[in-house]
């Protein structure tokens, strides 16, 4: 799709990406006539050849614009220009549920019915109006900055007093929310969107979808046979009026499911009773309790603080003739090799050491200069600072603002930072300052994702619409190679002097046999974006992606094989630690390790729920993690 960024269509200039999507990209733009921000849908070029996607996408725009209820996101008006067509839509400056989600593993009772009574809203309104939404899920519900949940992408919702705009037969939906009869590609009515909201809620309630399996096909089965784990069974004191909502919301037989988005708030109302009961059970216990039994608590509060008083004490004592006599030499010490130990080794469970970064920025990038001096890169120019091996962070000032993607640094202290507006910054002393570095003439809207050096003078970054600089002095100087791709590129290895591959949006892989001078696509077995790649001196590669996509090679990336991986979502960073040793990182703080080349996966459980996106490797062995909100983290 031609780059629109830039561009001024009608009154609204086109400022960013916001979103990719089957049928097109979702835009931020300026709207210089009303002065304020709008999101504007494009459909992509490809589909604008088919009359069927063409009706289907104006009709979007019509019905849409017929909604207006402060729970669902307002359509403004339509615009074509060239050989797209484009809804205008409200922007809606916050985040969705399922980033919320992925962030926090699980949402407390309260919240969960603050955002369910407006999402019932909204709904229920646009159920009054005669249209089903038909993809209700986690990703189209936006929860603004002011509170205000707005439920968005009407994009596959049919009036039901236009019967022509999807036919009986076809499956419209996400197979996680999808309702039974979805699956059976029969009618939906208003009646599979409460289906689809109730696995929304049993997500919010539970932390994952009510049927998480590894198959489409296996999820598909259970919309249609099972019935979901009760909340009360996986989380204690959980009230059972919300398993009895979940439930009825997820019956199988539509008629007996609720009978509309009134039917819901009633029982969501005894919900927060029973809630809020949970929550004063305790105190209204406090208030009632005798003198008798409150001078009885006293002595026991007084008995139970000698005693860890006396235990302090034996404690110091002990540990202080521990070390006096070092026999702490004697113990084993964590290790890389400790991370690939066996099930019953206790040091499985003991691997994650939470750093304060001093930022709370979302980290996209995290380096070593050398054994003592490391960095970490993120959003709005935020720099995370270690001057003693990773163990204290504290924040950077480099004077930009914009979204930083990758660092990287040499052990000289020159380093190199990319990102956003086609910035390029290089610091000669481990980043107490910095110089712009010129690349190119780069067009406005460029992003650059990773910088790469394969030696100190050969380097590689790669960025949207296919690019890929290359310098041959150090960085002092890029150009452009030829890659023939216009997707964006997000990373970037050599295998040897040669050879080295780039990987991207929409399962594009690139390959170069003549150190970088021009790529050739290839093809990766993949449809979904792939975000991260590396090799292992023995030519095994690992590639991995969305939708929990991995892919991998043994014989120097001659040949790709899909690897057959059970974890919900996608991948950020795939690195080898050795030649047998490699780990991925993915959402919700999922860490993977292989100890076979990547043949063979475990998934490490670290309780940790951000996501992960990059890795490093001190001179000293140890493994630092970086993600999202300052997430700095050591494996032990």
């Amino acid at each position: 799709m031609e780059n629109l960024i830039g561009k001024t269509i009608d009154n609204y200039k086109i400022v960013s990406v916001l979103g990719k999507g089957g049928m097109g990209i979702v835009y931020k733009a300026y709207d210089t006539k009303l002065d304020r921000y709008v999101a504007i849908k494009m459909l992509t070029p490809q589909m604008t050849d088919k009359v069927r996607f063409i009706d289907r996408f104006k009709r979007e725009a019509k019905n849409h614009a017929k909604l207006s209820h402060p729970n669902i996101v307002t359509v403004y008006g339509f615009i074509e220009y060239s050989d797209f067509l484009g809804i205008v839509m409200e922007y809606v400056e916050g985040e969705s549920l399922d980033k919320v989600l992925q962030r926090q593993g699980r949402i407390h009772l309260y919240d969960i019915i603050y955002i369910m009574r407006q999402v019932l809203y909204g709904l229920g309104y646009a159920h009054k109006k005669g249209f089903v939404h038909r993809d209700i899920k986690p990703s189209n519900i936006m929860l603004n900055k002011e509170g205000i949940t707005k439920i968005m992408d009407f994009g596959i919702s049919k009036s039901l007093f236009d019967k022509d705009l999807t036919k009986t037969g076809s499956k419209v939906g996400t197979v996680f929310y999808m309702s039974p009869e979805q699956v059976k590609g029969l009618d939906v009515t208003h009646l599979s969107d409460v289906y689809s909201l109730g696995c929304t809620l049993y997500e919010m309630a539970a932390g994952n979808p009510p049927f998480n399996f590894e198959t489409e096909y296996e999820i598909m089965e259970a919309q249609i046979k099972k019935k979901p784990t009760r909340i009360g069974d996986l989380i204690s004191n959980t009230p059972d009026v919300l398993d009895k909502i979940i439930l009825k919301m997820m019956d199988k037989n539509p008629n007996s499911r609720y009978l509309d988005c009134e039917d819901v708030q009633s029982d969501l109302a005894e919900l927060e009773k029973n809630v809020s009961k949970l929550q004063t059970s305790y105190f209204q216990k406090r208030v009632n309790t005798s003198p008798r039994i409150k001078a009885y608590s006293i002595l026991a509060f007084s008995g139970m603080l000698l005693f860890l008083l006396a235990l302090s004490w034996f404690v110091y004592n002990q540990v202080d003739g521990l070390l006096k006599s070092n026999q702490l030499e004697k113990f084993k010490k964590y290790s890389v090799e400790s991370l690939f130990a066996e099930d019953g080794d206790s040091l499985f469970n003991k691997k994650v050491q939470r750093l304060n970064s001093g930022v709370n920025t979302n980290f996209n990038s995290i380096v070593f200069a050398d054994s003592k001096t490391s960095f970490a890169v993120g959003d709005s120019g935020g720099v995370a600072v270690s001057r003693d091996s990773g163990k204290t962070w504290s924040s950077a000032n480099i004077n930009s603002k914009v979204l930083l993607n990758d660092v990287f640094s040499f052990r000289s202290g020159k380093c190199f930072v990319v990102g956003d507006s086609a910035t390029l910054l290089m610091s000669q002393d481990h980043l107490n300052s910095f110089i712009d570095v010129p690349t190119l003439q780069m067009r406005e809207g460029i992003t650059f994702f990773n910088i790469y050096f394969k030696s100190e003078n050969l380097g590689f970054i790669t960025g949207t619409n296919g690019i890929i600089l290359k310098t041959m002095n150090g960085g002092m100087n890029w150009k452009q190679v030829i890659t023939n791709a216009d997707d964006l590129l997000y990373d970037i290895i050599f295998t040897d002097d040669k050879s080295g591959f780039a990987v991207g949006w929409d399962g594009t892989l690139l390959k170069t046999s003549d150190s970088g001078e021009t790529w050739i696509k290839i093809d990766s077995n993949s449809d979904t974006y792939l975000k991260s790649i590396d090799f292992n001196m023995n030519g095994y590669g690992i590639i991995v992606g969305g939708n929990g996509t991995m892919l991998r090679s043994t014989d120097y990336g001659r040949s790709w094989k899909k690897q057959n991986i059970n974890i919900q979502g996608g991948f950020q960073k795939v690195k080898f630690i050795n030649e047998n040793y490699v780990i991925a990182l993915g959402i919700k703080g999922a860490i993977l390790i292989s100890n076979d080349s990547g043949e063979n996966w475990k998934q490490i459980k670290t309780k940790v729920y951000n996501n992960l996106n990059s890795l490093a490797i001190s001179p000293n062995g140890d493994i630092f993690i970086a993600g999202i909100n300052g997430t700095i983290i050591k494996l032990l």
